[in-house]
């Protein structure tokens, strides 16, 4: 698919700096070789196009670590999603990285993010909607421009999705949050990028950002963003016994769990979120290849990384996050064996 009138799509690239970020930014531009590269303070010229070759504008924090085939993979995707705002990051820790793992263990490439979502690490839309979106800020800082972006986005009429597959890492200070599925070693077919996009169940199963508690994230009409944090709902669960021994089996065991008084109630917790997530995505399909497979298996990996780190120190501590990555991972293999919905076998390429 062209970008516009039947021609291919070019990106350009501008890199947003903040305080002490230059030399990020330098070495981002650095491994973004080949492509046309700016680099721009905080504020409207980082989203003012400057180059009239290019069909597509993308954004990108300078705190990044980019996938390695990052502008080959933006270049499918704009093919692909040609009149869309597209977000190619979603920090694992957010409620919109919960609609992401639902979106993945569905087989889908891309999901509507849902209630608010402020972050903006890593953004392509097309050039004119980029120059109207850089002439509608206000001046100086624009946090949270992801806030803007979707009210931008909602006023022009244009779809804003975000990708199930990360094309970013969060690096440096303030990074504890990783991305919700980043395959730095796994490139997505071509066609990944044409396959459906989930709109977000009006009801997700979302664990709380500070104290690991299961939660509902709800549409609430009227609301003034839409959405608001509900109790838990019971979710019907087929082979409840068997996925509650399997939790148990996998958890109870770690070091993580015996850390902390609470550690292991609030994993299995966390757990019986991933279960109740895979029960609702059953209806809507799963993985039908090795890379949507590596998609939702990494997402898995991260569900109890960033919520945790509070309510649970040792989560976030190097060789605790490895564990639950490795324990999550299980468990999404051994859930999906018991519900009947394991798709195929994964590529490899999750950051370890």
């Amino acid at each position: 698919m062209s970008a516009h009138g039947g021609e291919s799509p070019t990106v350009s690239v501008s890199i947003r700096t903040g305080p002490g970020e230059d030399a990020h930014a330098a070495q981002l531009a650095a491994r973004l070789d080949g492509a046309p590269v700016r680099i721009c303070p905080t504020g409207a010229a980082a989203w003012r196009p400057w180059t009239r070759r290019a069909t597509h504008h993308l954004v990108l924090d300078a705190a990044v670590r980019p996938h390695p085939h990052l502008l080959a993979q933006v270049q499918e995707a704009v093919a692909a999603q040609p009149r869309a705002v597209l977000r190619l990051f979603t920090r694992s820790d957010g409620y919109a990285s919960h609609a992401s793992r639902v979106a993945a263990f569905s087989g889908c490439s891309w999901f509507v993010p849902p209630g608010p979502v402020p972050s903006s690490v890593a953004v392509v839309l097309p050039v004119p909607e980029a120059a109207e979106f850089a002439r509608s800020v206000p001046g100086g800082d624009l946090d949270p421009v992801g806030l803007l972006l979707q009210r931008f986005a909602a006023g022009q009429g244009l779809s804003l999705l975000a990708s199930t597959a990360d094309l970013v890492q969060l690096e440096g200070p303030g990074a504890h949050a990783p991305a919700t599925a980043f395959l730095s070693a796994a490139r997505a077919p071509a066609d990944w990028w044409r396959r459906p996009s989930l709109v977000s169940p009006s009801s997700i199963p979302v664990v709380h950002l500070r104290d690991g508690e299961p939660l509902s994230y709800e549409s609430v009409p009227g609301a003034p963003d839409g959405w608001r944090l509900r109790a838990r709902r019971e979710v019907p669960t087929p082979h409840a016994r068997r996925l509650a021994r399997v939790m148990q089996e996998r958890l109870l065991g770690t070091e993580v769990a015996r850390s902390h008084l609470r550690a292991a109630a609030v994993l299995l917790g966390v757990a019986g979120v991933l279960r109740d997530q895979l029960l609702l995505a059953a209806g809507q399909g799963r993985p039908s290849d090795e890379f949507g497979t590596a998609v939702a298996r990494e997402a898995a990996a991260t569900l109890a990384l960033g919520p945790l780190a509070e309510a649970v120190p040792a989560a976030s501590r190097p060789d605790g996050a490895a564990e639950l990555r490795d324990a999550f991972r299980v468990l999404y293999d051994e859930m999906t064996a018991i519900l009947g919905t394991a798709p195929p076998g994964p590529a490899r390429g999750a950051d370890p």
